[in-house]
């Protein structure tokens, strides 16, 4: 009887010390282990757990080995996983609505985006709710610039050459086109060899990109106007989201926004350092004036206005809803670059 009570005493001292509930959520990323990315999650996941109480974890799994963006939201759909990182393609993959913040020249600096970003925000919600996804948190990586090996100022310079841009990019390759520049779909691993045979002329990339793939090295000129913003998101499935108890879902997303806040402060440094790098390396920068951004907004008007891809695959009222909010903010602050 002595031993019966010792037993059910040490199982009382184990259920009031051990947490009665705890969830694991897998999250698959393809930002490099110990990259800024990845080290941003593991502090919201570290941070999550903190105000759990241990009770919900993330698991992350970086670098790619859960698989192509594609592949991890397949199992995410299945439940093999319960979150992703996403670039501009997965979003695409997600509902095409998701990339006109990163079309070309919608957006041409930080304090648009930010606008743009936080008034938007319900609609997204509400595209992924419809997709069955949960959008966690918005992520920053720099801004696209025009690196070529001949120098670029106004569109006419880019559309007599060949244009390289991400494979599987399909919206973002057909705007493009649209605008008049020769396009060849092109993977990160041949964008070197390309420029070294002449398949492309030009790259469309973020200074940190540059650097990281030493395509500065042919594509030595660089036209210092944003041409969008590198954006990616967070998100996890709908039923992963609801696992978690409600209880803690406004604290979780504020952690989120917490450390993607200082995530973007990092990003924009380490795009700071690039730049100076590829300075140091021979870069030569073709400084952006207001009649070289005149012709730029004219080359979009036409392409934007008209039939393109608007109203077919991304939808009239969302664009529409987002142009108009960067209509407001030039309204109130003027416009300009980043």
């Amino acid at each position: 009887m002595f031993k019966r009570h010792k037993i059910i005493m040490v199982l009382l001292i184990l259920l009031t010390t051990v947490p009665v509930f705890s969830l694991t959520l897998k999250v698959g990323s393809v930002a490099p282990r110990n990259s800024p990315w990845d080290k941003a999650l593991t502090e919201i996941s570290s941070r999550w757990a903190e105000a759990s109480g241990g009770r919900v974890l993330l698991k992350i799994y970086p670098g790619g080995i859960a698989g192509g963006e594609a592949d991890m939201l397949r199992k995410v759909k299945v439940g093999a996983l319960d979150g992703v990182v996403l670039s501009s393609m997965g979003l695409n993959m997600i509902a095409p609505d998701l990339l006109i913040l990163t079309m070309p020249l919608i957006i041409k600096n930080k304090g648009e985006l930010d606008y743009v970003m936080k008034k938007i925000d319900p609609t997204y919600e509400r595209i992924m709710e419809e997709k069955r996804f949960k959008l966690i948190g918005w992520t920053m990586a720099g801004w696209m610039k025009i690196f070529s090996r001949n120098p670029v100022k106004y569109p006419d310079d880019l559309k007599i050459q060949k244009l390289g841009f991400t494979s599987g990019e399909d919206v973002l390759i057909q705007i493009l086109k649209n605008m008049g520049f020769h396009i060849v779909p092109s993977d990160t691993i041949d964008w070197l060899s390309s420029l070294q045979s002449g398949r492309v002329d030009a790259l469309l990339i973020s200074p940190l990109i540059a650097a990281a793939y030493q395509v500065f090295t042919l594509a030595d000129n660089m036209l210092d106007y944003p041409i969008s913003p590198l954006l990616g998101a967070i998100v996890l499935g709908e039923r992963s989201w609801k696992k978690i108890p409600e209880k803690y879902h406004d604290e979780f997303l504020e952690i989120v926004k917490e450390v993607v806040a200082d995530l973007d402060v990092k990003s924009r440094e380490l795009e700071d350092q690039a730049f100076q790098l590829l300075l140091e390396n021979g870069l030569t920068v073709q400084e952006s004036t207001p009649e070289i951004e005149q012709a730029w907004d004219e080359v979009i008007k036409d392409i934007y206005g008209g039939t393109g891809v608007i109203g077919k695959i991304i939808s009239r009222d969302v664009f529409e809803e987002v142009t108009g909010y960067t209509k407001e903010y030039r309204e109130m602050n003027g416009s300009g670059t980043n």
